[in-house]
């Protein structure tokens, strides 16, 4: 995460985007993540995995080791439909700053004001 998504701090408060994070580290390793990384984006603790579990983002079929956690990055509009999720380890899957761009595009796209009109025209 500390590779992009910092770097797009500027553009999404232009575009009015926004992230969040949800870590399964406990509130103090949580927040140190985030200073470290320099992010401005709420981050958010899962320490007890209810939330992956809800989500169904752990892998349970590896019985000698207990579930493995599945990193996911999941776009949402602003009605917190997603429009797209990738999924991954390292950084195999997980999506690249200007994937990530273009799916802010995608989703911007969609709203009514999105073109300009020659009837927005003052008279």
């Amino acid at each position: 995460m500390a590779n992009y998504a910092v770097h797009l701090q500027p553009e999404l408060k232009v575009g009015y985007y926004g992230l969040a994070t949800v870590t399964t580290e406990a509130r103090l390793e949580t927040m140190e993540m985030r200073n470290a990384v320099g992010a401005l984006w709420p981050f958010l603790g899962d320490n007890e995995r209810k939330l992956l579990h809800q989500l169904e983002l752990a892998d349970e079929s590896e019985h000698r080791y207990g579930p493995v956690y599945i990193p996911h990055t999941f776009v949402l509009d602003s009605e917190r439909i997603i429009h797209k999720i990738y999924m991954g380890w390292w950084y195999v899957g997980r999506p690249t700053v200007e994937e990530i761009r273009m799916d802010m595009r995608a989703v911007i796209s969609r709203r009514p004001d999105w073109e300009y009109h020659a009837d927005w025209r003052a008279p």
